[in-house]
């Protein structure tokens, strides 16, 4: 939708549209990953600085029925470099080696939902998916376990990829280019989403991304000037990415942050402060400047406002359709991959896209079977992570992102988005591994 007025930043539709996989692009995928592959084989800090910064930028090339993406290649270059440079497959953290079992539990049930699937091809993308999460955890642990400084170099490509992210949100927000919008009187206020896909895939991918940085101080990262900008930059980007689920965890989670170490908390909050302060700011100026009354700030705590869903629907078409395609195949759910071409057959006409809800998406896809799965993947994961939360600042970090991640995802599912997950296990792997004595010094360090 553009705007028609021109009292607020324009918004515009983004549309999906394939960019064929050309012999240049090819060649600059094949550059990656060379690259990446000799960077892992000399088991360089620099490798996991680039896994960490090309999450976010995908630069996606349509390849037969699947794509080509940056952090695809640079994850398998990854993989492949570190096995060349002769390490030992199977993680020494027995910590790590929980996760990727339960990480593996989560693939055999994607792979069990083919049973009932109706699209068979879209269960085998969901598993190639999970499959690409798996090699990236993999990654991450082995990074940690075996080259030195690679918490830092983690740390220090996570800031970088940030400031880039925020800084996109907050050119959309002061000079327009926002993907999607809260009507009110119809105006749209813009909701800003930076390079992720969405808005609330902003909010998923900062709620991994600021615990990083709030605890980047107790891995002796300095800088702090540009790393207190980046948080402010992040905070401002996230409030005004208008996320409601995503601004509550994030609350939640800094809150959990000043209890298990005030240092980091105080460190991070002048900058979170400052953030937060100017992208409310602008949210009252754009109320006002729409007229907005009382009753229009009311729906904005809801979690259904006034806005155009277009082809993605609303939480009150997709939850119902969701409990209703879980009844079809209770046990191992209508197929991984299936719910949105399923959607017509349950009422639900002209939308194609997830339930908005990672727990409801999971029971209609791979019913109870894959319910179970996701339930002993959470518990494995928060139980590793808190568990190490005072030996490692990185697994503080990925235990605050996993709580936050997993409780907006009763609103959202925001693991259906590679950029969102791909941090999400990224920063798992590196958490649950960085406290390994037989790490190498940049592990040592954050023990330290």
């Amino acid at each position: 939708m553009t705007q028609a007025f021109a009292t607020l930043p324009p918004v515009i539709d983004q549309t999906i549209q394939r960019v064929p996989l050309t012999p240049w692009s090819a060649a600059a995928f094949l550059c990656v990953a060379a690259a990446s592959v000799y960077l892992a084989y000399r088991r360089s800090p620099w490798i996991v600085f680039v896994l960490a910064l090309a999450i976010p930028f995908a630069a996606y090339r349509d390849i037969a029925q699947t794509t080509l993406t940056a952090p695809k290649v640079v994850t398998l270059g990854t993989a492949l470099g570190l096995l060349l440079s002769g390490i030992n497959p199977w993680p020494r953290s027995p910590g790590a080696r929980r996760v990727m079992i339960a990480g593996a539990v989560l693939l055999a049930a994607i792979a069990l939902s083919s049973l009932s699937a109706s699209d068979r091809w879209e269960v085998a993308r969901e598993f190639f998916k999970q499959a690409e999460y798996l090699v990236l955890l993999w990654c991450a642990v082995a990074s940690i376990e075996s080259i030195p400084n690679a918490p830092r170099a983690l740390v220090s490509g996570v800031a970088v990829a940030t400031a880039i992210v925020a800084l996109s949100a907050l050119s959309q927000a002061f000079f327009g280019g926002a993907p999607s919008a809260v009507l009110v009187h119809g105006y749209a206020m813009p909701r800003v989403a930076g390079t992720l896909e969405g808005p609330n895939q902003l909010a998923g991918y900062l709620e991994a991304a600021l615990p990083i940085l709030w605890v980047a101080p107790l891995l002796g990262v300095g800088f702090a000037s540009l790393r207190a900008a980046d948080i402010g930059a992040a905070a401002t980007a996230l409030i005004l990415s208008q996320s409601r689920a995503g601004i509550f965890m994030v609350g939640i989670v800094y809150a959990m942050l000043a209890r298990a170490t005030r240092a980091a908390a105080r460190s991070s909050l002048i900058a979170m402060a400052c953030g937060a302060t100017l992208g409310i700011a602008v949210l009252v100026f754009w109320f006002v400047r729409v007229h907005a009354g009382w009753a229009d700030v009311e729906r904005f705590f809801l979690l259904d406002v006034s806005e155009q869903p277009g082809g993605v629907g609303t939480r009150a078409q997709l939850w119902p359709a969701a409990i209703a395609l879980f009844q079809r195949h209770p046990v191992t759910g209508v197929g991984a991959g299936n719910f949105s071409a399923l959607l017509p057959s349950v009422g639900v006409q002209g939308v194609a896209t997830q339930a908005s809800s990672l727990w409801l998406q999971t029971l209609a896809e791979q019913g109870l079977v894959g319910f179970a799965a996701l339930l002993l993947f959470c518990f494995v994961a928060l139980r590793e992570t808190w568990r190490l939360r005072t030996l490692s600042p990185l697994a503080l970090a990925a235990s605050l992102a996993t709580v936050s991640l997993l409780c907006h995802q009763l609103v959202d599912d925001l693991f259906f988005f590679p950029k969102v997950a791909g941090l999400f296990w990224l920063l798992l792997g590196a958490g649950v591994a960085a406290s390994y004595e037989g790490a190498g010094t940049g592990a040592a360090s954050a023990e330290s």
